[in-house]
């Protein structure tokens, strides 16, 4: 209450009674601890206190388990750091501090405590303690009228007990926790041997959390009182003997406490204003003193009677007392000249001083020049060590910006990895469609050889034919008797106009499949484009993920060290060589198709030769067909009359036409094989048709439903082949069309799996976010039903809640007490004596 820090703690063995000392009953009046009092009689001090006394108090409770420290009020925070402050003292950071306005406030905090203590059992004690509890009260005070404050903190230790394993019978975890128990203990005993021997120069506070904490208790800045609890069994004779040493040698400790008080904005400004009176009136006594030592020093003399005395000065601070209540009065009031303003009068220029000798001068010099040297080179230290500091620094900002660049770089390479796999994949399943497509082009290839075989066949059938033909006109001109009755003209008229049809329909069917051949010629061609543009991105692709794999290898390598680059190059040259062995494959299949194309490119070139021939033979089979139809013309001038010769004209006419027709056929000719075979064929048929009417002209109509009959069965043998060819190429193109299908079946499949596998991944991990929501959601509502209040008292305890002084009376102790701040108590335990009176 006076502002000073205390601290009070219980020490003993285990099962001596030291939770129940500090505890006890809080429900009893009878068997209430000490804790439970110490509160009663602080808020009773504060209700008798005047009213322009405002008080605050905070308290926190935390306890000390397996040298950790657990906040007992917030128990999630069970890990918090000691740290210390030059304002602070030694602090635990993170702690709550509860504000409280009352008792019972007070003992719910406790109460909260305890609960969340943690307690065994083992063979001497049912409720052992498994910590050190400190219960910390702080006390704020502030005078409304001149704005001085006070602050002062209680400790209330609860030390676990010293334990001997083979009493207790600890084991597991009551065996660990006993462990850290008697370290901590040692480390108390220790830290008090070092404050109590006068010899050692280190204090070993840091050796456990606990003497950290109670730093200012043992030996600081606090009144403490130390509690021993002693066994009466005989059978704990050792462990009492023990205990009682350790009080003993506790009680020499000399701790050295002092008021935590601050002054007001008034009490500075009055010490402010007494000091500048003071140095005035001082400055005049200076001046009159450093006047009469001028005088002295010129040499000459000063009256005695003009001397400065402590009458003079008393006069000058307006006291006109005895010269021996004068002399007291400048004594108090150089006793009252603040420090710093003493320094200063005792800094000024005086009498000077004896000089030195010879001796205590290069003593004294060399001393100076041995802690300039000392001052240089710590100055130089320190300029190197911030030097190394920075250049650290900024290699560590480096760094940490170098491994930023790099991991957003493996990123992007992870992401573009994935990409290039995918594209990869995707370029893969087209050369599987663009293998299939090669061996489709094969198949055609192949066909056309067959068909080009069987052309070569047939066209030297043809030219065969032809010189069949050939050497029968040329038989037949010399032997050809023309027409010379109007029936055999009219038969000859209608053999030229069915040989005219059946020209008009060879020339359909040449027309028809010279279309058939540059199709197929077109998708030839548009397959070999499309299979060089594959084959460039293929190579394209090769190139681009060969270079980003060798980066990723060197990547890998530099990370991953000797062995994994062996095993990364091992893996590189199988895939090298599998890659080679199908780039030869292919490449040896390319060079079959290339030769294949140069064989068919030689047989078109001795088609078009063969064509040539053809033309020429036909030109000559022309002619012959003039001379022919020159000879019957004339013959038929020379032998009719009028009648014969409109006909004859009129045959004339047709013949011209026919003429005219033959020349385009023959024009068509020079750029299709196939009408020069068909028209040869049709010659021969029209000869043999001539010999038939020449021989049966009696039998005029059945050969021409005979004709009319094989015209027909020619249309549809064209038909059926037609069909037939429809019906192979259409099982050409299902084939491959199947094969197509089985390999994007194959991918989808294969990303099916892919997504499938993604899907189970994403499926487990939402499993286990889900299986963590909802133990995180059990807990939350444990703790919210164990303790519905919970959050709203956390946030209400950091409220404050200043008190105000009662205005009662107080006893003539208790007024002493709260007024007199210049009181020292020297004596711990008459302290501690009155706080038990209360």
């Amino acid at each position: 209450m006076k502002g000073y820090n205390g601290t009070i703690f219980a020490y003993g063995q285990t099962g001596s009674g030291k939770t129940h000392t500090m505890m006890g009953d809080m429900e009893s009046e009878e068997w209430k601890g000490l804790t439970p009092r110490l509160v009663e009689t602080i808020f009773s001090t504060i209700f008798k206190a005047p009213p322009n006394m405002e008080f605050t108090v905070k308290v926190s409770y935390m306890e000390i388990y397996m040298e950790k420290i657990r906040d007992l009020l917030n128990p999630a925070n069970d890990n918090l750091p000691v740290n210390e402050d030059k304002q602070k003292g030694v602090y635990v950071k993170g702690l709550l501090e509860v504000f409280v306005g009352s008792i019972e406030e007070v003992y719910d905090v406790m109460k909260r405590g305890q609960e969340a203590r943690i307690v065994a059992s083992t063979n001497m004690n049912a409720e052992s303690s498994r910590s050190h509890s400190i219960f910390v009260m702080q006390i704020g005070l502030k005078n409304l009228t001149d704005g001085s404050t006070r602050t002062g903190k209680l400790y209330l230790v609860d030390l676990a007990g010293s334990e001997k394993i083979g009493k207790t019978g600890a084991t597991g975890q009551t065996l660990e926790e006993a462990k850290k128990i008697n370290k901590s203990l040692s480390a108390l005993g220790m830290v008090i041997n070092a404050l109590t021997d006068g010899k050692s120069a280190h204090i070993p506070y840091r050796d456990s959390k606990l003497t950290r904490i109670l730093q200012e208790s043992l030996g600081g800045n606090s009144r403490t009182t130390l509690i021993i609890n002693a066994s009466p069994s005989s059978f704990n004779e050792s462990e009492t003997l023990s205990t009682l040493r350790f009080g003993m040698r506790a009680k020499s400790i000399k701790n050295k406490a002092k008021i935590n008080a601050e002054l007001s904005p008034t009490e500075l400004k009055n010490l402010l204003k007494k000091a500048k009176h003071d140095m005035q009136q001082l400055q005049i006594y200076i001046n009159s003193l450093e006047n009469e030592v001028k005088i002295w020093r010129s040499g000459t003399s000063v009256p005695k009677a003009d001397w400065v005395r402590a009458l003079d000065v008393a006069a000058l601070l307006g006291d006109t007392s005895s010269p021996a209540s004068s002399n007291s009065n400048l004594l108090a009031v150089a006793s009252a000249i603040p420090a710093h303003i003493q320094q200063l009068i005792d800094g000024r220029a005086g009498t000077p001083l004896p000089p030195l000798s010879q001796d205590e001068r290069d003593a004294f010099l060399q001393r100076e020049n041995e802690l300039s040297d000392q001052l240089a080179e710590a100055q130089a230290a320190m300029k190197e060590a911030k030097a190394s500091a920075e250049a650290l620094l900024e290699e560590l900002t480096f760094l940490k910006g170098k491994d930023g660049e790099i991991g957003a770089e493996n990123k992007n390479m992870s992401g573009t990895l994935n990409e290039l796999k995918l594209e990869l994949e995707k370029v893969s399943c087209e050369n599987k469609e663009s293998i299939i497509t090669i061996e489709a082009l094969r198949d055609a290839n192949s066909d056309l050889s067959k068909e080009v075989e069987a052309l070569k066949g047939v066209m030297s059938d043809k030219e065969k034919n032809i010189r069949d033909t050939m050497m029968k006109l040329a038989h037949m001109k010399e032997s050809i008797v023309p027409p010379s009755t109007p029936e055999e003209i009219a038969a000859q008229h209608v053999e030229l106009i069915e040989a005219k049809s059946q020209l008009v329909e060879q020339d359909e069917t040449i027309m028809d499949l010279n279309d058939k051949i540059n199709a197929i010629q077109a998708e030839a061609q548009s397959y070999k484009k499309k299979k060089e543009e594959q084959e460039r991105k293929i190579l394209a692709l090769e190139a681009e993920y060969q270079e980003l794999l060798d980066k990723t290898i060197h990547d890998e390598e530099i990370q991953g060290g000797p062995q994994l680059s062996k095993t990364i190059h091992d893996i590189k040259s199988r895939l090298e060589a599998q890659f080679n062995s199908k780039r030869e494959a292919q490449m040896r299949e390319v060079g079959e198709l290339k030769e294949q194309l140069a064989k068919k490119d030689m047989d078109v070139m001795q088609l078009q030769a063969t064509l040539v021939t053809l033309q020429k033979s036909n030109e000559e089979m022309k002619i012959t067909l003039s001379a022919v139809k020159t000879s019957g013309e004339g013959g038929e001038v020379s032998q009719k009359d009028e009648e014969i010769e409109k006909m004859r004209k009129t045959m004339a006419t047709q013949l011209g036409e026919f003429d005219t027709m033959k020349k385009k056929l023959m024009r068509d000719l020079q750029n299709r094989c196939e009408k020069v075979v068909e028209l040869e064929i049709s010659l021969d048929e029209t000869r043999d048709q001539y010999n038939t009417i020449l021989k049966n002209s009696n039998s005029r109509a059945q050969q021409q439903k005979m004709a009319f009959l094989e015209r027909n069965l020619e249309q549809l043998t064209n038909v059926q082949k037609q069909l037939v060819e429809q019906n192979s190429t259409l099982k050409k193109d299902f084939s491959v069309v199947e094969r197509k299908m089985a390999a994007r079946n194959e991918r989808i499949q294969n990303l099916e799996t892919l997504l499938h596998d993604t899907q189970t991944k994403l499926e487990l991990q939402s499993q286990k976010f889900e299986a963590q929501l909802a133990s995180m959601r059990e807990k939350l509502q444990e703790a919210r039903s164990a303790n519905p209040q919970a959050s709203s008292w956390l946030y209400s305890s950091r409220i404050a809640k200043p008190l105000r002084g009662g205005g009662g009376v107080p006893v003539a102790g208790e007024v002493e007490e709260i007024s007199d701040n210049n009181d020292a108590y020297t004596n711990r335990n008459s302290w501690y004596v009155s706080l038990l009176k209360k």
